[in-house]
């Protein structure tokens, strides 16, 4: 029943995520070529067009992270919480798998709005280079990245990686926050809104509190990449003197008991406290 509930949520949320993605990507190449066409020009208003596209592709940047949240936070409510939940909680599933699919719907459109974000830096970097011989600076890019992975030794890279792995494990605990937020909101017949967004950062301002009273907070390995990336010949010192591993895996530790915590919490609210009167 679980795969069914990941489909609807997914065919309900495609429509709007891909068009917003779509309008990401057509920013991007519009920012790009205006830029492009700029190069090598004096005019003022190809001038006054590239500061223009520029003012359109973050304000996309800024709606596609908004629409992400607010996407996450109303397919959650509306369909569990307002009118779509009297049919929902009558089917034939549990709340964990309610909460479930929306954690993981909510997870990968997540992911998905990171890497269109990153393909439209991608197409502004192509067509800003585009007036370049990129045949001829392709031998150049490669002898760069081969120096670059000789200079940075293995346990950079691992520790590059694990610090991805604490991120996706961090938003993912984000995103069931906001789930007990909502829950905690619902509680109150009063301003639910107001509350449930308040209930959110004082959530997260006690998650932070005890995570620095348990100094594991991200400054101690972010300081050591941000440090080796600063000096390179200082990159294992750096990385093994601040115990890198060490915290970040402490860290993701924390970041997972949370996780599971907000989850568990929004699963018993539902099935004990729900009321869509």
């Amino acid at each position: 029943m679980l795969k069914k509930l990941l489909k609807y949520e997914f065919k309900a949320t495609a429509r709007t995520y891909g068009g917003m993605y779509l309008a990401l990507l057509a920013a991007s190449v519009l920012f790009g070529g205006s830029v492009w066409r700029w190069n090598g020009t004096n005019s003022d208003a190809y001038s006054t067009l590239v500061g223009l596209m520029s003012l359109v592709y973050t304000a996309v940047i800024i709606g596609t992270v908004v629409v992400t949240i607010m996407t996450i936070v109303q397919r959650f409510y509306r369909n569990l919480l307002g009118r779509e939940g009297y049919l929902m909680h009558t089917l034939p599933v549990t709340e964990t798998q309610l909460v479930t699919s929306k954690l993981i719907s909510s997870t990968v459109w997540s992911l998905c709005s990171i890497l269109a974000a990153c393909l439209s830096f991608g197409i502004l970097a192509v067509l800003m280079m585009a007036d370049m011989d990129l045949l001829e600076q392709l031998p150049l890019m490669w002898s760069s990245i081969r120096e670059i992975f000789a200079r940075y030794n293995m346990e950079f890279w691992g520790a590059l990686a694990f610090s991805g792995v604490v991120s996706f494990v961090r938003m993912v605990s984000a995103i069931a926050c906001i789930y007990a937020a909502c829950m905690v909101g619902h509680q109150f017949k009063n301003h639910p809104a107001l509350a449930g967004i308040l209930s959110f950062f004082v959530m997260q301002y006690l998650q932070g509190w005890l995570e620095k009273l348990l100094r594991i907070g991200t400054g101690v390995y972010e300081t050591a990449i941000y440090s080796a990336v600063g000096d390179m010949g200082s990159i294992e010192a750096a990385v093994s003197a601040l115990g890198y591993m060490e915290s970040a895996m402490v860290t993701l530790g924390v970041a997972a008991a949370f996780g599971v915590f907000w989850f568990g919490l929004t699963v018993w609210l539902m099935r004990n406290k729900l009321n869509l009167e």
